[in-house]
């Protein structure tokens, strides 16, 4: 997926932002340095596409 010329850049920086340990939307968007709203869509977007995983209110990236 990171290869796919779909994906924006925003998308990728938020991507390899998550790690395998769990974190929330807020701690991901001051990570990449964008908005809690638009790092939640994207985060939302990761999990639909099974790049990530939502739990307890935290992501994490799937391995």
């Amino acid at each position: 997926m990171l290869k796919q010329q779909d994906m924006t850049e925003t998308a990728r920086a938020v991507l390899s932002a998550l790690t395998l340990s769990p974190a929330t939307a807020g701690e991901v968007a001051e990570a990449v340095h964008i908005s809690h709203e638009r790092c939640q869509l994207i985060l939302t977007q990761l999990v639909m596409a099974g790049l990530s995983h939502y739990q307890f209110g935290c992501y994490k990236r799937l391995q």
